[in-house]
């Protein structure tokens, strides 16, 4: 979901030309990708080989042979054992044609759940009012592909909280001045949503 996101596959390869390893971060996003959503699981069923959604998830990333070592959330014992069978048997270039096709299909289905087709260029950034608008429709398609309000509002409050620098940036904030929707390259209705993404969240 990821490939495309900051530095991205580009980055990787480019990394490991340079003779760097690699740590990849959040390889679950955060137990996302762990979860049973039905249209999702009737992708993976078309597989061969049958593995949970948190398998998958990291089988597609240790399928990449610049991956030196994968960091992955675990809250017990348990998960620490299934992690290191699955980190065994997921071997660089391990996954067949058929299983990489079913991952782009799954890909497809997830993108279908976006509500807000913001595609993060930052034009309309900054607001005079401080809400980080970018961010705001990305938690909310979040909340939205992954059918994980709950967690997804936590995440919303802390990186939007103003935690780290006494700045909230939630988009509860905004006034409406519509400054930002003059500056939108793809005319988006952004005063409507944000008041989407604050019911959505809470103030």
């Amino acid at each position: 979901m990821d490939e495309h996101y900051q530095a991205g596959t580009k980055g990787l390869k480019y990394a490991a030309k340079k003779g760097l390893g690699i740590v990849v971060m959040e390889p679950i996003r955060g137990g996302l990708l762990a979860r049973d959503l039905a249209d999702i699981s009737e992708i993976w069923k078309k597989a061969d080989v049958q593995r949970p959604p948190a398998e998958w998830a990291l089988r597609w990333v240790w399928n990449h042979p610049e991956v030196t070592v994968v960091l992955s959330e675990m809250s017990a014992p348990e998960q620490v054992r299934q992690n290191v069978d699955v980190a065994k048997n997921g071997l660089p270039n391990s996954l067949t044609k058929a299983e990489l096709t079913l991952f782009k299909n799954v890909k497809k289905e997830l993108e279908k759940r976006i509500v807000i087709p913001c595609t993060g260029c930052k034009y309309c950034m900054p607001c005079p009012h401080g809400v980080s608008i970018p961010e705001c429709f990305e938690y909310y398609n979040r909340g939205h592909m992954y059918e994980d309000e709950e967690q997804t509002r936590r995440i919303y409050l802390a990186f939007l909280g103003g935690v780290l620098d006494g700045n909230p940036r939630y988009a509860s904030l905004c006034e409406e001045c519509g400054e930002c929707e003059e500056k939108c390259p793809q005319s988006l209705p952004i005063r409507n949503n944000l008041k989407n993404v604050a019911e959505y969240f809470g103030k």
